[in-house]
């Protein structure tokens, strides 16, 4: 087996301390695409609204499954909902301190795990 697939397979298996990682991990592939995604976004400093990401993921659960799913991420303040200042229906979704803080240091092991 290479290391990768090695270190995937613990990774998946053990790396729950992190609250925000377990959190999107554990609702599938929807959870953890949105996860990636919002993170994507984020470095790239580009906004992603709640529709954009909903017609995204929307190939990995219902559209009712993925705003159930961002809502749920927002009360466990793992993103940020913030209305656009200038069409006040449009809501943009980022990452939080702690889901950054938490996605930098997995891919900090990550990488050195897999390299």
């Amino acid at each position: 087996m290479s290391k990768l697939a090695r270190y995937l397979i613990f990774d998946l298996q053990n790396d729950w301390c992190k609250p925000s990682i377990k959190f999107f991990r554990s609702s599938g592939a929807y959870g953890y695409i949105i996860w990636l995604t919002i993170i994507d976004r984020y470095y790239e400093k580009k906004k992603i609204s709640m529709e954009e990401l909903i017609f995204q993921i929307q190939k990995y659960g219902s559209r009712r499954t993925i705003i159930d799913f961002i809502n749920k991420a927002a009360e466990a303040k793992l993103i940020i909902k913030k209305n656009s200042v200038i069409d006040k229906r449009k809501i943009f979704i980022e990452p939080s301190k702690i889901t950054i803080q938490e996605y930098e240091e997995w891919s900090k092991e990550f990488i050195k795990n897999v390299i």
